[in-house]
């Protein structure tokens, strides 16, 4: 999961070498120029609607099996634990934000260092499942003698509150690179598992562990958009958590259920919808600063 993150921080940073581009009207460029199709004379307010939705996944820390030996009331055992993941759902409504005012640093610099700022509340499902094995070994030959298994499941609903700051680097004129931080607080208010008991014959003291309701992240988020209209983007991105508020467990951004480790991932498709600003009489025939400022901010 590691090598993971390090890839989409990677792309999201190394974004700016390359692609730095502010669709700033004027300069001999039409509204044709930036968007395409038939010139949209309409004037927009600066926030909008946003929804997203999409599976959500529980990758396991530990992708392989751990394998244990041990000797219980004489006996030999060996133990092996195998966590799995398995997808769910994630869907959210909120509203989307595009800064109107640039800051001292923003204008000296001449670089827009927030494109807009969205946030949302929804629902998120986080499922996974916990298999163990245990065999009970020749104490001589260590041939196994005979195994038991058995496999747990967690299927946890989850309301959702977030917020994130996202910057775009324009590929072209209408294709963009999302980048966003942000914050997200879960409450697990819905908690479905199945009654696992992985220690046959109680030969090891249970180690079962449930990560408390109320989860926070500092998450990470990378996408690819596109510019449908001047009031219109498409999103598909994939969020992941970059390091856990709570419950505090140094810093680590996954979570513990049964005796195994599981890292969520988002993976969404954001639309974003900017409400238009009524306006008396005629709509104008030029770009106007509303027009400007909007696009400057995205």
């Amino acid at each position: 999961m590691k090598k993971v993150l390090i890839v989409l921080l990677f792309l999201g940073f190394t974004q700016v070498g390359f692609s730095q581009r502010n669709l700033v009207p004027g300069k001999g460029k039409s509204k044709k120029d930036f968007f395409g199709g038939a010139a949209d004379f309409k004037e927009y307010r600066p926030f909008g609607l946003q929804l997203s939705v999409g599976p959500t996944f529980t990758i396991p820390t530990r992708p392989r099996p751990i394998t244990q030996d041990f000797i219980s009331s004489g006996r030999s055992y060996q133990l092996t634990t195998k966590a799995n993941g398995i997808p769910g759902i994630f869907a959210e409504i909120g509203m989307i934000h595009l800064p109107q005012k640039r800051s001292k640093l923003s204008q000296a610099w001449n670089y827009i260092f927030i494109s807009y700022i969205d946030w949302g509340i929804g629902f998120k499902m986080l499922n996974g499942a916990e298999t163990t094995r245990i065999s009970q070994l020749d104490p001589v030959t260590g041939n196994v003698l005979n195994t038991a298994e058995q496999t747990g499941t967690f299927n946890n609903l989850f309301v959702t509150a977030r917020v994130a700051v996202h910057k775009n680097f324009y590929i072209g004129k209408k294709y963009f690179i999302d980048n966003g931080f942000g914050v997200n607080v879960d409450f697990n208010f819905k908690r479905n598992t199945t009654n696992y008991t992985p220690f046959v014959e109680n030969a090891v003291p249970g180690k079962h562990y449930f990560h408390e309701p109320v989860m926070a992240h500092i998450h990470y988020e990378l996408g690819f958009g596109f510019r449908l209209s001047r009031r219109s983007m498409l999103i598909p991105s994939v969020q992941v958590p970059i390091f856990g508020i709570y419950e505090w467990r140094k810093g680590a951004s996954d979570f513990k259920w049964f005796d195994s480790n599981y890292y969520p991932m988002l993976v969404k498709v954001k639309w974003t919808y900017l409400f238009e600003k009524k306006v008396k009489g005629c709509a104008p025939a030029r770009v106007n600063d509303q027009d400007k400022n909007t696009m400057k901010n995205q």
